[in-house]
């Protein structure tokens, strides 16, 4: 009978103690808005890349908030205890912690990043975005992602078990900020080898972050609880309910957040005159983004006219723009970079000036207006006042013929917005909010380098790029391969192609760029290691594979001589002076930065309008809330800092 008393009370006893009920202690629950994301796979550019980024998980360096910094942040060590540089930047030793452990309790080793990294370059991953990661500067690494090397070839080595080495194919200045980002984290390999396809989910994933997940509801919600073998600084949060959509304010009232995003003009007047919200309310400048228009991304040659363009850019008021139609929560911005920041200093403004404006029309071959076929701005959703706005000021101020256009969401932010062409798209324009997407120098220009990639050269070469595009694509579909006639073809474009990249490499002036171009292993070596694997495979597949991979080759090769040669003057310019500014320490390229920056502003393809405020209201008792600037945001993140106040 004692006994049975004795377990029962033991039993209540442990469930109060893990409460924290009998020790004095509750559990601290802090529930926040966030975006409804697809899953925990930290790798792909998707909102969860934000989670990764010392919550779920911890690569070897991270954010850590500093309020002079630029985005509120500065780089820390995490995972690396100390690191080696070569002179010429291009080997990185890390040595690491010995004390980080995965949530199942093994430990986090240098074996973690070498397997992992191996894993990212790997075709088993086709659809890698190794543009947002540090792994596209990585040794090998295109080699080993189109098959024409192995894993084992990535610059990527354990020497023991706490150092790794990284050799990277050219130098880089900023190879610690770009280890924060989401592909900077290594993944529990036994748990993903068991199950490729599920290892993300909750009840099966092992993260090495202070953050386990417990549960995730698509278009719910999900939670976050305490990682029990996490060694590192963290707060005192228990657990975090990450909420998806909602009514943002409303459920902040209701005590269902605590802090909630102000989206709204009504919703700003109506938290500023609320006793208590007024008293709750936060507000920071987004200024690692810049909101505008840019050139729809189609074909149409009429928007080839630079003078049209500018002529467009100068006729908005955006002053009035910013206290009428945005209700103060932005301000006016007339280039990539504000004025007061060390970039913006040095950039001349797009002027608000109606009577240039309109003579620059009319050099353009349409005084007033007169002759220019209608334009077309897309936009998505129920309308869009700053659009309309825009389309307002053209009209009044030089004439202009504007439709707006409505494109449902998700096919206005992928092919209209971020793709690399539209090739359906009327001449005219889309909105675009353009971030830096982490702290690294390439994000210094705030991805109005869409200029140089996209937008610069002559409609004809666009059009013809994107053809190289699909052709690229097209290759993995393909059949054949099995005959050296199948390669005849191909030999013979390899060696046509191969005379034009010499003479392109022999008149280059820039030094840097030549470096890039001749970086090995070479295009022409990588198509000539393919086909010696073709004659050495075994079976039909083999050999179709590795013929498909040349053709890759071949057309990638193509796709760059037609972009490099249908350049305009001023991308090349532009590009010449954006890899300067990427071949130097980090604060030395913020001194140049404006150089390529200005001359992709005055090409006007991509149009600053405004800087927009972040808002929001936040429980008093929550501290260390830090606000993401970065691409996707606003938004919150780095949760391993917050503290809830009793």
């Amino acid at each position: 009978m004692y006994k049975k008393r004795f377990l029962v009370l033991f039993v209540l006893f442990s469930v109060l103690l893990l409460s924290g009920i009998v020790n004095g202690q509750k559990e601290r629950v802090v529930s926040l808005p966030y975006f409804d994301t697809p899953g925990f796979t930290p790798y792909y550019w998707q909102p969860q890349h934000i989670l990764a980024q010392g919550t779920i998980f911890e690569g070897l360096f991270g954010y850590a908030p500093d309020p002079k910094g630029l985005g509120g942040v500065k780089v820390v060590p995490v995972i690396a205890q100390s690191v080696t540089v070569s002179k010429d930047y291009k080997v990185w030793t890390f040595k690491l912690r010995k004390d980080k452990k995965w949530s199942n309790g093994d430990p986090v080793t240098a074996k973690d990043f070498e397997w992992s990294f191996r894993y990212y370059a790997s075709p088993k991953i086709p659809d890698f975005p190794a543009w947002a990661g540090p792994h596209q500067f990585i040794e090998n690494f295109w080699a080993v992602k189109s098959g024409a090397l192995s894993e084992d070839k990535l610059g990527v080595k354990a020497l023991d078990d706490y150092t790794l080495e990284i050799r990277l194919s050219q130098p880089r200045y900023d190879m610690k900020e770009w280890l924060c980002v989401a592909q900077g984290v290594p993944l529990h390999r036994k748990t993903v080898e068991a199950d490729p396809q599920n290892w993300w989910r909750p009840g099966k994933i092992v993260v090495n972050g202070p953050y386990i997940p417990q549960s995730w509801t698509p278009g719910k919600d999900a939670v976050l609880v305490k990682n029990p073998n996490y060694v590192g600084e963290r707060g005192n949060v228990d657990k975090i309910v990450l909420k998806f959509g909602g009514l943002g304010i409303q459920q902040y009232q209701a005590g269902e957040l605590d802090a909630a995003f102000i989206n709204t003009v009504p919703e700003y007047k109506f938290v500023k005159a609320d006793p208590t919200l007024s008293k709750h309310f936060r507000e920071d400048v987004m200024d690692l983004f810049w909101n505008g228009y840019q050139i729809s991304r189609g074909f149409d040659p009429l928007m080839d006219n630079k003078k049209l363009r500018q002529a467009l850019a100068m006729a908005i008021d955006r002053e009035k723009l910013c206290n009428e139609v945005l209700g103060g929560r932005a301000l006016p911005l007339s280039s990539y970079w504000p004025k007061g920041s060390p970039i913006g200093d040095k950039m001349k403004e797009i002027p608000f000036d109606v009577k240039k404006a309109q003579q620059l029309l009319a050099e353009a071959g349409y005084p007033g207006g007169k002759g220019l076929p209608t334009l077309v701005f897309y936009i998505t959703g129920g309308g869009d006042p700053v659009v309309e706005f825009i389309v307002d000021q053209w009209k009044k101020n030089l004439g202009v013929n504007c439709i707006i256009e409505n494109v449902e969401s998700g096919l206005y932010w992928n092919s209209y917005v971020w793709a690399n062409f539209t090739p359906e798209a009327k001449a005219g324009f889309t909105v675009i909010g353009a971030p830096m997407n982490n702290l690294e120098i390439g994000a210094l220009f705030k991805n109005s380098d869409h200029t140089i990639w996209f937008f610069d050269y002559p409609a004809s070469v666009k059009k013809r790029l994107n053809e190289y595009d699909k052709e690229y694509d097209a290759w993995l579909r393909k059949e054949g391969g099995q005959t050296e006639a199948d390669w005849k073809p191909l030999i013979e474009k390899r060696n046509t192609l191969l005379a034009g990249f010499k003479k392109i490499v022999e008149t280059e002036p820039e030094k840097l760029w030549r470096e890039d171009l001749t970086r090995p292993p070479l295009w022409y070596e990588q198509f000539d290691e393919l086909y010696e694997k073709w004659k050495a495979a075994k079976t039909p597949e083999e050999k179709t594979n590795y013929w498909r991979l040349a053709g890759r080759v071949i057309t990638s090769q193509e796709r760059f001589q037609v972009e490099y040669n249908g350049r305009n003057p001023s991308n090349k310019e532009a590009y010449r002076w954006r890899l300067r500014a990427v071949n130097r320490p980090f604060s030395e390229a913020v001194k140049i930065a404006h150089y390529a920056l200005q001359i992709m502003q005055d090409q006007y393809w991509m149009v600053p309008v405004y800087l927009a405020k972040a808002q929001w209201v936040q429980n008093p008792k929550l501290e260390g809330l830090m606000l993401y600037k970065f691409s996707w945001g606003p938004a919150f993140f780095c949760f391993k800092y917050l503290n809830l106040k009793d």
